[in-house]
């Protein structure tokens, strides 16, 4: 959770449960886990959040907190599930989504699903004594690619 904002602050395990159930009570967003099909392993979260109704737009956020599950394209599923779901069951016209600049292996997942970089926000991500830029990136649901 290095580069996600809520990283940078320790976490307690009532904070984790008051994130939750933000998720559970919301209207405007989603929590979802990420699970191995076959051990049911546990490996990361994605959230569909700040959806817009009026606009028909939504930022995804992933994480992948196993570090050995890392790699072998689960983050690519899920953000197409996700990406499914907000374009075809939710009637969304755009997702979004953003990440520091270094994290290719993010890039690279949003990127496999059609995302395009929208521009980078300079110096706007403050991490370890220095500012990072930030890439945000954009999937309009005419050029979201399927698997």
């Amino acid at each position: 959770m290095l580069f996600m904002g809520s990283g940078r602050f320790p976490s307690t395990i009532e904070g984790l449960k008051e994130h939750i159930d933000f998720y559970n009570k919301s209207k405007d967003g989603m929590l979802l886990g990420i699970f191995l099909k076959k051990s049911s392993k546990h490996i990361g979260n994605i959230t569909l959040h700040q959806i817009s109704w009026r606009d028909r737009h939504a930022e995804i956020g992933i994480l992948i907190g196993d570090k050995k599950s890392r790699g072998k394209g689960y983050a690519t599923e899920a953000i197409r599930f996700v990406a499914d779901h907000a374009f075809n069951k939710l009637n969304l016209y755009k997702l979004y989504t953003g990440m520091v600049k270094g994290n290719e292996a993010s890039k690279r997942a949003f990127e496999k699903v059609g995302f395009k970089v929208e521009g980078i926000l300079r110096e706007h991500f403050y991490l370890n004594g220095e500012y990072l830029d930030c890439y945000r990136m954009g999937l309009l649901k005419n050029e979201y690619i399927k698997g």
